[in-house]
């Protein structure tokens, strides 16, 4: 979705929105999603997150919750592949994204790593918008969209991926 805020553009996602503050629309072992945008930990919250507390408790807990499983990184791996999609055309159709299709099923083959999946099976798609500026949109891409590491990391967030070269404008 784009909101115009201020004169300028926003893009903002609330398909999935909860409040982990007081527990509100946040079940633990649901979730709604996209499966063809979905991330592959298909969670916001990790699936050992317990319940939500009384709402004091919760409002207190929820910036320790929110800095240990960095939820903010299910919506960048989104974000990461809609970006790909306006770079690449060919990754536009109504089956590209579905994760039976040739590009999910590669990219988990890849283990979620876009530079293993480009040396593979990028034969068919026109990245070179992507690698204009030095390729700064194809790392923002990689960066992006790529496993969570066992930290619950190892995927820029919104606000370091809106700080990338790619995306700041001179």
């Amino acid at each position: 979705n784009l909101v115009l805020m201020s004169g300028k553009f926003t893009l903002v996602d609330f398909g999935a929105a909860t409040d982990l503050r007081v527990g509100y629309n946040y079940i633990p072992d649901q979730g709604l999603l996209d499966p063809g945008y979905c991330p592959p930990e298909q969670y916001v919250m990790p699936e050992n997150t317990p319940s939500p507390p009384p709402a004091p408790v919760a409002a207190a807990l929820a910036p320790v919750l929110w800095k240990v499983t960095q939820p903010d990184l299910f919506d960048t791996y989104s974000a990461g592949l809609v970006l790909l999609q306006l770079a690449c055309p060919s990754l536009r159709g109504p089956n590209a994204m579905k994760p039976s299709g040739a590009f999910q099923r590669n990219l988990a083959f890849s283990d979620y790593n876009l530079k293993d999946w480009r040396s593979e099976f990028s034969g068919n798609f026109d990245l070179s918008l992507l690698d204009m500026d030095g390729g700064s949109g194809w790392d923002l891409c990689c960066k992006m969209i790529c496993e969570r590491n066992a930290l619950k990391g190892g995927r820029l967030s919104a606000n370091d991926a809106a700080l990338h070269p790619f995306l700041l404008f001179s």
